[in-house]
């Protein structure tokens, strides 16, 4: 599988838009097809990799799998789902309070930029900005 995936990779950073294949189905370039007078077929290599990945039992074109193959790599390597990323998060008043008295601190001690505290805590600049008005 490993090399079925490498292989994937090579073809479609190589390619220049499309691959050519003999007959017989053997990948050939096309000038030097031109220069032996063979006929070829041009194929988009994205439809080639997933298909050789989807014979393999990964059905790249199943959105559904997609995401849960994104979501086990995500959990095992311990980063958020990208999928979920744009979900809005509600904070509570209490959680509200704690977090603009953490940025006293960080402000007295001059650490940071407003910005980059609200960067660091996945909220807005300009809801933060609210959250300190308030």
């Amino acid at each position: 599988m490993r090399e079925l995936i490498k292989e994937a990779i090579a073809d479609l950073k190589k390619s220049d838009g499309f691959i050519y294949v003999t007959s017989e189905g053997e990948k050939i370039d096309l000038h030097e097809a031109a220069k032996k007078g063979i006929a070829v077929t041009p194929m988009d290599p994205k439809e080639t990799v997933i298909k050789k990945l989807a014979a393999a039992g990964l059905d790249l074109a199943d959105g559904r799998f997609v995401n849960e193959l994104n979501e086990l790599i995500n959990l095992i390597n311990g980063t958020t789902s990208s999928s979920k990323s744009g979900r809005r998060r509600t904070f509570s008043a209490s959680e509200k309070e704690k977090i603009v008295e953490e940025w006293k601190k960080v402000e007295a001690a001059g650490k940071k930029t407003k910005a980059a505290f609200a960067r660091e805590i996945g909220v807005g600049y300009q809801t933060f900005i609210n959250w300190l008005r308030s």
